[in-house]
């Protein structure tokens, strides 16, 4: 790893939602100064970079796989999950930065919940703000901020817009140390108990992260043989049902930040009307929508069956014409059997097909 100063260098880490923007900012902060690879014993491309600060400072910033929550269900999640509990990982962040889609707020909020859980620095960067204004969609960045408790700035990455911002955030980000928050999820008294029996066996320092060590316990990489056991035994032995835990943790999480989102986003008093709008107001009417598309699947049907006989009319007859013309020019041989019999009359079975084939694509 680089060294700084006689130091090394801190790891911010990009963590998000897929489809919210985060590697364009990723590209916006580091510009030229990346690379890409993969995690050690998978596929899944890793891109890191160096961000510079005005002091000079410089980090590194680690572009983590998307992911809707640490429950992950593919092997990028996975990747997440894996490193954000393992505080002894190579690519385990100093602090997070989270982007979130700030026109589909609510959506982006349980992964971020989960990340105040783990006690990390987080800043919240709400981008495509360029695209809220277009929809008019406003948000209260410094009443988000407040019930959070966290920093939060609206960028976009597609623009640039407020970058300087929140590199400088960022930098203040890591230089304040993290006081110990209040559980956003108060765990259940089974949780509580799995949880810490599971944080003094491994010397886990946060409640949470143990939590997810347990319901994580049979594929995590970095646990041994020997833990796995252990955790097993424990959760065995607590009752502890982890599929049914994380669903009712979920549910208790969106309970929790949808007012908060509610109170802090203002949307429009009514949506914009785009012509994409005007069209669905019609073609999904309750009572207009089905007679349009009965009308549509008849024009359809109409279109294959009825209008393509004029061409595939015209393509027997071309095939039977040349037939005949080869036929009667040709001496008879077998080989004239085999180009008009064989050849040209397979060529005209499926070439036939064509006009409905291709009305029934367009």
């Amino acid at each position: 790893m680089k060294e700084q100063r006689g130091k090394k260098l801190q790891h911010i880490a990009l963590v998000g939602n897929p489809n919210s923007g985060k590697s364009t900012i990723f590209n916006q902060l580091t510009g030229l100064r990346q690379k890409t690879g993969n995690f050690p014993g998978v596929t899944v491309d890793m891109k890191e970079g160096h961000v510079r600060f005005v002091d000079r400072q410089e980090v590194i910033l680690t572009d983590l796989p998307g992911t809707y929550s640490l429950y992950p269900t593919s092997s990028d999640e996975k990747i997440v999950a894996a490193v954000l509990t393992n505080p002894d990982d190579a690519h385990y962040p100093d602090a997070v930065v989270y982007v979130a889609d700030a026109t589909h707020l609510e959506k982006h909020l349980l992964l971020l919940t989960q990340l105040l859980d783990l006690n990390l620095p987080v800043l919240l960067a709400l981008n495509m703000l360029d695209t809220a204004a277009q929809i008019g969609i406003k948000v209260n960045a410094a009443k988000l901020s407040e019930r959070l408790g966290i920093p939060v700035v609206q960028v976009s990455g597609r623009t640039g817009e407020n970058m300087p911002k929140l590199l400088a955030e960022m930098e203040k980000l890591l230089a304040v140390p993290v006081q110990q928050r209040k559980y956003f999820y108060p765990l259940t008294e089974t949780e509580k108990h799995v949880a810490e029996a599971v944080r003094l066996n491994l010397g886990i320092s946060n409640t949470y992260q143990a939590l997810l060590v347990t319901h994580h316990h049979s594929w995590l990489p970095f646990l041994s043989v020997q833990h796995r056991t252990t955790i097993a035994a424990i959760a065995q032995n607590k009752g502890f049902a982890s599929l049914k835990n994380q669903v009712d943790e979920t549910l208790d999480r969106y309970d929790r930040f949808t007012p908060i989102v509610q109170d802090a986003v203002q949307h429009p008093p009514q949506f914009p009307s785009t012509p994409t709008d005007r069209i669905d107001e019609v073609v999904t009417h309750r009572w207009a929508g089905p007679f349009l598309f009965f009308a549509i699947m008849l024009l359809v049907f109409q279109a294959i069956y009825d209008w393509s006989s004029v061409p595939m009319d015209l393509i027997e007859s071309f095939f039977s014409g040349l037939n005949v013309w080869l036929k009667a020019t040709l001496p008879e041989h077998w080989t004239t059997d085999l180009l008009t019999d064989g050849i040209l009359a397979g060529l005209s079975g499926i070439l036939v097909f064509i006009p409905q084939i291709a009305i029934l694509f367009f």
